[in-house]
């Protein structure tokens, strides 16, 4: 049945991260005073999208993003009109007229989504209805949904995040008195005064013609009595008689209150937080419901995200977003539940390790059993944060419920103050200690590209915007990049598209030839052409070249600026001390390959 309430009992992140999460399929509509915008999903996954009022459609994006032209829309528009009852979807139409590729079409697709979650996420006040009956796939479905996901679903988690970033700058340059326009502005150029530049009031999967889904009903819920009213309760006890089924009522339902009253006071302080922008994620490693029920559940502060992963790609995804958006993430693993699979004690070891590899500056916590003495010291001699002792069902289950909100209680607490501690990603400390833990962090990897990685990121902790080149004969080439978006928000900037001609700047010979940072403000025309146009130009003109030298020879280069941020004090003596620990470590891995290669021969 569709439940409906009122936004100040469930904030729009909430909701959003909950469909994915149960992996919900249904039509998600929130109504307020500007209009009422819809989110369509399958099985968690976002397929489509309606922006308020629908005065932004599929169509005024894909002109906007130079998709396509505006008489190609015309166009496609005029074959729909004459086609009657045949008539097919916009994009299929424009698809089959080949004026739109299907990267364009998903890239359309992510942007109005993008942009419908940026403007509900401002929302305080207003209604929402949740009707998971609205898509329905028909028995004879040929085509898969696990398939139509991989192809054209996008993952929640990810398009939360992006808007969640798009959000925060958005807030960031009104408190600083920049004026920002409206969606509707923005578009105001594309937008067709008739109103007839879409192809109907929700865009879904159907309309991007990647498939065999004209089977794929998606209806738009109308008023009904039959609605019911939100509960905050309602999903707690939903998902606590799926999973504790052997405990009694009375135990059930008191567990029901701890999630409601945790629940209840994370949503006070994040209505008055909103807007305040986000310092921290924490991503939980689970494949067990009911504890990500209740992490999700009890973990969301003021400021944090909360995702789950079932996955090493999924997590690898999501931390590298947080990466990019400079957001710092804290990684949760659930305990060994199997011999075998992804929560065996073999596999976490595992991902544990190439998370420490690939992200050393990411900290973890692990869950593990009371009893599992030898798993609690192997993840204290890995170097996790904490162990936390997790009650299990049939050890004691006489205080099963107490024992669980015991644990959470604890977990919770340490979250919090895992965050207000000082020292961030944004956050640079020049102490000796500090800099002695900074060299550290890049003698851990053992490939040149994580060295290098693991500078990049030490450079961000300073600059808003940080790349990282690969020296050429005759030109510098991107590789990776942290907080470098594309002009048109459509997703983060192809950085291996970048090439910088080395004859024609001045100032990256110098870098590259005499090895030595540069740190200030530029005129270099070359480098501004090459670079501004693809990544847009910071609001400060300082920036700094920070070249890494192996054997004498310049083999990287990173770029640093402060984006649309204001300037602050940049450690220079220390970046190049790091640069140097970085050239060593990776002159040290090339020789050790070498040896290895001749010892192989």
């Amino acid at each position: 049945m569709p439940f409906t309430g009122d936004l100040e009992h469930l904030n729009i992140v909430d909701i959003i991260q909950l469909l994915n999460t149960t992996r919900k399929s249904g039509i998600f509509s929130v109504k307020g005073t500007k209009g009422e915008s819809r989110i369509v999903f399958s099985n968690g996954y976002i397929v489509g999208a309606s922006h308020l009022d629908n005065k932004v459609r599929i169509g005024t994006v894909l002109v906007k993003m130079d998709a396509i032209t505006a008489e190609d829309l015309k166009h496609a528009l005029d074959i729909q009109r004459k086609a009657g009852t045949n008539r097919r979807p916009l994009i299929e139409t424009l698809l089959d007229l080949g004026k739109l590729t299907h990267d364009e079409a998903f890239a359309g697709l992510k942007k109005l989504i993008d942009i419908t979650i940026v403007e509900l996420v401002g929302w305080k006040e207003g209604t929402f209805t949740v009707d998971t009956d609205v898509v329905d796939v028909a028995p004879e479905v040929s085509y898969p949904l696990s398939k139509m996901e991989q192809q054209i679903g996008l993952d929640a988690q990810m398009v939360l995040m992006d808007a969640l970033r798009i959000f925060d700058e958005r807030e960031r340059d009104r408190q600083n008195g920049k004026t920002v326009p409206s969606d509707e502005e923005y578009f105001a150029d594309v937008i067709s005064p008739e109103g007839t530049d879409a192809d109907g009031p929700v865009i879904t999967a159907d309309d991007l013609g990647l498939g065999n889904l004209d089977r794929l009903e998606c209806r738009i819920p109308s008023s009904s009595p039959d609605i019911e009213v939100f509960d905050p309760a309602t999903i707690h006890r939903q998902k606590i008689e799926e999973t504790m089924a052997d405990f009694s009522d009375s135990e059930r339902e008191a567990f029901v209150s701890f999630l409601e009253s945790s629940a209840s006071s994370v949503n006070t302080r994040n209505r008055s937080a909103r807007g305040a922008g986000r310092s921290g994620a924490l991503i939980l490693l689970s494949e067990d419901e009911l504890t990500k029920h209740s992490v999700m559940t009890i973990c969301k502060d003021e400021g944090v995200l909360v995702f789950s992963s079932e996955g090493e790609k999924e997590l690898r995804e999501i931390v590298d977003e947080c990466i990019k958006i400079k957001v710092l993430p804290i990684l949760v693993f659930d305990d060994p539940r199997a011999a075998t699979g992804l929560l065996s004690g073999e596999e976490i070891l595992r991902i544990r390790e190439l998370v420490k590899r690939n992200y050393p500056e990411v900290p973890s916590i692990q869950l593990a059993s009371p009893h599992d003495y030898t798993f609690t010291v192997r993840s204290l001699h890995d170097g996790v944060r904490a162990v936390f002792p997790k009650p299990l069902k049939g050890s004691r289950d006489s205080t099963f419920i107490t024992d669980t909100i015991e644990f959470l209680e604890s977990l919770n607490v340490y979250i919090k103050s895992f965050f207000s501690e000082p020292g961030s990603l944004t956050a640079p400390d020049s102490t000796p200690a500090r800099l002695k833990d900074r060299i550290a962090s890049l003698r851990r990897p053992k490939a040149p590209s994580a060295v290098s990685l693991a500078l990049l990121k030490l450079v961000s902790e300073t600059f808003e915007r940080a790349i990282t080149f690969g020296v050429r004969p005759t030109e510098l080439v991107g590789e990776k990049a942290i907080g470098v978006f594309a002009e048109k928000n459509t997703g983060p900037t192809a950085v291996t598209r970048l090439k910088i001609p080395r004859s024609k700047s001045p100032l990256l010979r110098q870098v590259v030839e005499e090895g030595h940072l540069f740190f200030g403000k530029i005129d270099d025309k070359a480098l501004k052409d090459s670079l501004f146009e693809a990544i847009g130009e910071p609001a400060d003109a300082a920036i700094v070249l920070l070249p890494v030298r192996i054997g004498g020879k310049t083999v990287t280069v990173i770029y640093g600026d402060f984006g649309d941020g204001e300037a602050s004090s940049v450690p220079c003596d220390e970046l190049e001390i790091l640069a140097d620990a970085a050239g060593l470590v990776m002159e040290n891995a090339f020789y050790r390959k070498q040896l290895i290669d001749r010892a192989q021969r």
